[in-house]
């Protein structure tokens, strides 16, 4: 299960419940595929998406 953490520019950074240092951004999803980032801090996860998204 996981937890929204924060959103940026309408992207959620998402950690599993109950864990820390593992931060998902879910860049697109579609029928049967998920393709994300994972980053080890808030801020590393926050910048990416305001560089490159």
């Amino acid at each position: 299960m996981y937890e929204t953490v924060k959103v940026v520019k309408g992207y959620e950074i998402k950690r599993m419940k109950g864990t820390r240092g593992a931060y998902h951004v879910n860049v697109r999803e579609g029928k049967g595929f998920r393709e994300f980032h994972t980053f080890r801090t808030i801020k590393a996860a926050a910048e990416f998406i305001e560089t490159t998204l």
